[in-house]
């Protein structure tokens, strides 16, 4: 299967991308590998089962022959605390079942990882795993440094262009418009002559004066 990967593979590349495996995949994938036993007793190891492109999971020679059915399921409970570190408490709670005293038999062991995955859609599960490996073989993303310096980059540019836009608001503010320039052009309204100014000033005097001569005039009186 050359475009298969290998389970502990695609958990490092899964960890590497920020999207640590769930427990919901592991167990599926477990759970098609122990399918594929078809009767035989094996232990099973991460780098012994492979997902292709189709979610479709099954063992390679990298499994080794298991004495008997307690080795077998052991080896299922090492596998999913192994991959799964720090195991949820779902799986630990499956691990216990599996390292406890009763010995499952191959399709009891089977049943026992189908239960915990209640409800099954098993065509949506094989979907989703399908997806997980393409991912896998797809170039890995920038890394979050690049990806950060990217976003300042852009942020920095928009910050620049805003502030350019602002500058030329304030000079649009500043320059004045066509009627103000209008205004500018029309000649000054001419003062007063110094003549006329000269004239007021007399006149004005000469009423001080004699409204000062009629006050002066009344008091003695």
């Amino acid at each position: 299967m050359s475009d298969a990967v290998a389970m502990d593979d695609l958990v490092d590349a899964m960890s590497r991308r920020g999207a640590p495996m769930t427990p919901e995949s592991a167990l599926f994938i477990v759970l098609q590998a122990v399918e594929s036993m078809k009767g035989r007793r094996v232990v099973l190891d991460a780098g012994g089962i492979e997902v292709d492109e189709s979610g479709a999971a099954r063992i390679n020679e990298l499994c080794s022959p298991a004495v008997d059915d307690r080795e077998t399921q052991d080896g299922v409970a090492t596998l999913l605390e192994t991959v799964l570190a720090p195991a949820p408490a779902t799986i630990l709670e499956l691990t216990a079942r599996l390292r406890g005293d009763a010995v499952f038999t191959h399709s009891a062991l089977a049943s026992e990882l189908a239960a915990a995955l209640v409800p099954l859609n098993r065509g949506a599960a094989q979907r989703m795993l399908g997806r997980l490996v393409r991912e896998h073989h797809r170039p890995a993303r920038p890394e979050a440094g690049a990806e950060a310096a990217a976003d300042a980059d852009e942020k920095l540019t928009q910050g620049l262009d805003e502030k350019g836009d602002a500058k030329s608001e304030r000079a649009d503010a500043t320059e004045p418009d066509a009627t103000v320039r209008d205004d500018w052009d029309r000649p000054a309204k001419k003062g007063p002559s110094t003549a006329q100014a000269l004239l007021v000033l007399t006149l004005s005097t000469a009423l001080l004066g004699a409204a000062a001569v009629f006050l002066w005039s009344r008091l003695r009186g």
